[in-house]
């Protein structure tokens, strides 16, 4: 949807130079174009400028509109003016995006040596994200030079996806050999560098710390994605989306016919677990939904034993997981807090 956006725009501004230089036709085309790409784009004034062609009116009065002036200052040009006259980007812009766009070195695009440490790494990453960023830097093609920027850092500032990528030494290489691998890494790791669903707004706010660095939020996804899950649904024919559609009626009948018991406890305080209770080993905090959990378990009873050391264990497993997520976003920034690891070595866990 952005990138239809970017592309009227740019339509729009073709419109404009298609007005100053009288040439209606040609500004006709590519206001319609626009509109098509964005319905919600208001081209009054263009419409009106190009009745004024006939007329014998200068073509330049559209500047009294807003049109687009082109105007040369050192080093800067000015480009993307809309017709409320605002400038959204600028030459120094577009270079960037496409010097980014370009390069085919991961070290290249960061602009750091290959023998570079994590930490210059980070520092080139800090600084040209916050010049790709798409809500920032508002020339077309941002958003994909975000992601290669992002792409760069990640791979980067991890030391295994770093030593593979100079065994390979291009991206192009080394991507094709992470798509080819991508089916066994799931399975190994249960995550891939590139995988489809890849998320460089991600990175950049566990490297920031903040969510609207900018004001505005971004979920960016390749066009690949979609297209691979309407493939993966149609790709199995009429049966499996029957079955699909079934399944929760059949998951329901299913439970209904089995024995169902609650657990005993839980980890967390709810409607039905009300009562808190710890475990001698540990302290873990606990909750069960009857006072007579004491008599039916009494202290030093197998049965409370277990009990407890099965909450010691679900405990354990919950403190693994958001651990194992806190040392990923290590990778991105060194600075982010670790809570649960170290509540994990508190336990005795490394």
């Amino acid at each position: 949807m952005d990138g239809n956006k970017d592309e009227a725009l740019r339509c729009v501004r073709i419109a404009e130079e298609a007005i100053a230089s009288g040439n209606k036709g040609r500004a006709l085309k590519f206001i319609k174009i626009a509109q098509r790409l964005n319905q919600s784009l208001q081209v009054n004034e263009l419409l009106a400028a190009c009745e004024k062609i006939d007329s014998g009116s200068p073509a330049s009065s559209i500047g009294e509109k807003g049109a687009m002036e082109i105007k040369n200052e050192p080093g800067v040009e000015k480009l993307g003016q809309g017709l409320n006259g605002e400038v959204s980007y600028t030459e120094e812009h577009v270079q960037l995006i496409t010097k980014v766009k370009r390069n085919k070195d991961y070290y290249a695009i960061l602009g750091v040596e290959k023998t570079c440490s994590v930490e210059d790494i980070r520092k080139a990453y800090r600084k040209l994200s916050l010049k790709v960023h798409p809500d920032k830097n508002k020339a077309p093609g941002s958003e994909e030079a975000f992601k290669i920027v992002s792409k760069a850092f990640k791979c980067l500032s991890d030391g295994d996806s770093r030593r593979q990528y100079d065994q390979t030494g291009l991206v192009d290489e080394f991507e094709y050999t992470q798509q080819h691998n991508v089916r066994r890494r799931r399975r190994r790791a249960g995550h891939d560098l590139f995988d489809d669903d890849f998320d460089p707004d991600e990175i950049f706010r566990a490297f920031f710390g903040q969510s609207d660095m900018f004001r505005t939020s971004h979920v960016y996804r390749t066009s690949r994605t979609a297209g691979h899950q309407r493939e993966e649904v149609q790709g199995g024919g009429p049966n499996i989306m029957v079955l699909i559609q079934l399944l929760p009626f059949l998951v329901i009948i299913l439970l209904a016919y089995l024995p169902f018991s609650e657990p005993n406890y839980s980890l967390q305080k709810t409607y039905n677990y009300q009562i808190p209770k710890t475990t001698e080993k540990h302290g873990v905090e606990f909750y069960v939904k009857s006072e007579a959990f004491d008599e039916n378990y009494p202290l030093g009873s197998v049965a409370r034993d277990n009990i407890e050391n099965h909450v010691i264990k679900d405990y354990k497993n919950v403190l693994v997981h958001y651990c194992r997520v806190e040392l990923q976003r290590r990778h991105w920034s060194k600075n982010l807090p670790t809570p649960h690891c170290d509540k994990l070595n508190n336990l005795g866990i490394a």
